[in-house]
């Protein structure tokens, strides 16, 4: 009888034990709707691992944070010191963060936040400010729109999707798609390793550089365009300024470029390891090379004030006006 007894009770000790480890390890999300006055020009630190916030820039003097936390967070830090504001989810130092109940959150901010944000799975949308903005987060999606300032935002294994940037642009993506919409401003740089580039501005100076990507540029005027590819084609629309300058080179991938416009500029193209040039923006004509496996072309566009620098291996060379 003792002996039924005891086992009875394991059975049921060892049950509650299987029976709560789920739910210890899947906890509910605490709610949270926290908010603090601060400095129009306020510095502010955010962090969050895993789920989604959106971050917005409003007219107010305040920073309000609504939604939920990390179903593993132990709670949240909201901390305003001098002019730095703090607001961090608070996760285990270690652990298995498994489940799929990220952080929730609505960040609302002034517009003239400067603002530093990082997350490791982490999406975040971040729109209407006019201030620096750092973004770093390392596989999850970035939505940036109607921002102001000197703006890096970068991502490792997710896509960044951006509108109406303006100042100095900096975006980055390790395997992931750039989408650029209606940008202005100084200068803007993009650089993505195995994802494409699509870009729609009309900053002046520009640079792009993918490694087994494609690149899509469609720009108005352009000072300054800096172009590389691996194993990856390139095109771009534009009109060159009178001084402007163009350089460009791609391995394992063709170079396009469609001028739209009077083109001024000394021009020098040339293809090695195979590939071809093909001219459509005046009478010059391109010199096979006598082995069979290159091309060169050198010739004067309107003033030739500006320079056109041009090189690919084992791809094209493609010139075209509109």
């Amino acid at each position: 009888m003792m002996k039924k007894l005891m086992n009875l009770l394991f059975s049921v000790s060892v049950a509650a034990v299987l029976y709560a480890a789920p739910t210890a390890a899947f906890a509910a999300q605490e709610s949270v709707d926290k908010r603090l006055d601060v400095p129009a020009n306020v510095v502010v630190t955010i962090e969050n691992m895993r789920g989604e916030v959106e971050i917005i820039g409003t007219e107010e003097t305040y920073a309000q944070v609504r939604g939920k936390l990390d179903e593993y967070a132990t709670g949240m830090t909201f901390e305003l010191a001098d002019n730095n504001l703090t607001i961090r989810v608070e996760m285990p130092a270690r652990g298995n963060f498994s489940g799929n109940h990220g952080s929730e959150l609505e960040i609302h901010l002034p517009s003239s936040a400067e603002l530093n944000i990082s997350g490791v799975s982490s999406d975040f949308v971040v729109r209407d400010f006019s201030s620096d903005v750092q973004l770093n987060t390392v596989s999850g999606d970035i939505h940036a729109h109607s921002l102001r300032g000197k703006l890096n935002l970068t991502s490792v294994s997710g896509d960044i999707q951006s509108e109406k940037l303006t100042g100095r642009v900096t975006l980055k993506s390790v395997s992931g798609d750039i989408d650029d919409r209606d940008g202005a401003g100084s200068n803007a740089s993009y650089s993505s390793t195995s994802g494409d580039i699509d870009v729609r501005t009309s900053v002046s100076d520009i640079s792009a550089e993918s490694v087994s990507g494609d690149v899509m540029l469609d720009l108005q005027s352009v000072s300054n365009l800096r172009l590389k590819s691996v194993s990856g084609d390139v095109k771009a629309t534009l009109a060159l300024t009178r001084n402007g300058r163009i350089s460009a080179n791609s391995v394992s991938g063709d170079v396009e470029l469609l001028f739209s416009g009077a083109v001024d500029a000394n021009l020098e193209a040339n293809v090695s390891g195979g590939g071809s040039i093909v001219n459509d923006v005046n009478d010059a004509q391109v010199e096979e090379s006598k082995w069979g496996v290159g091309a060169n072309l050198e010739t004067r566009l309107g003033s030739g004030s500006g320079t056109i620098e041009l090189t690919t291996m084992s791809g094209d060379i493609i010139l075209r006006k509109k």
